[in-house]
């Protein structure tokens, strides 16, 4: 993570081969937002990486949307018993994407059928928000 000199602004971070590969593999994660009181909301959220971000769903209503709405920082934690993965950066929240919703459910579900069962049973689009994290720092163990 660095400050550009001239903009002031965070630089993104690039992710190494291995991160992306890991972030690749099939995993909960963890998200933590910040509550209006300063204290951290947490929650286990599917999501997968597009290039350098990550993305993930969520009600729009949610209590993650309110406090992202209040302070855009944000941080996931993905870990398979013997490694993990932590991007800290910031989010950036966009109306809801039935893509994103369906390549999610498929990722996580396994089968276009078991994808398309599970959104037919789950809160409509408009409900929904999406949420594009850019990463702005990221350390682990056992991956580089």
């Amino acid at each position: 993570m660095a400050v550009n000199s001239i903009s002031g602004k965070m630089n993104r971070m690039i992710l190494t081969e291995a991160q992306r590969t890991f972030l690749d593999e099939v995993y909960y994660a963890v998200i933590a937002t910040l509550n209006p009181d300063g204290t951290i909301q947490q929650t286990v959220v599917w999501y997968l990486r597009e290039e350098e971000n990550i993305r993930f769903s969520l009600g729009s209503g949610s209590i993650k949307a309110r406090n992202l709405r209040h302070n855009p920082t944000i941080s996931l934690t993905v870990e398979d018993r013997q490694r993990y993965l932590t991007v800290r950066g910031t989010v950036e929240l966009g109306s809801p994407s039935n893509d994103l919703r369906r390549r999610l459910a498929l990722r996580y579900r396994g089968s276009p059928e078991a994808a398309e069962e599970y959104l037919a049973n789950r809160p409509t689009s408009d409900a929904m928000a999406s949420a594009r994290i850019t990463i702005q720092r990221v350390y682990g163990q056992g991956i580089r």
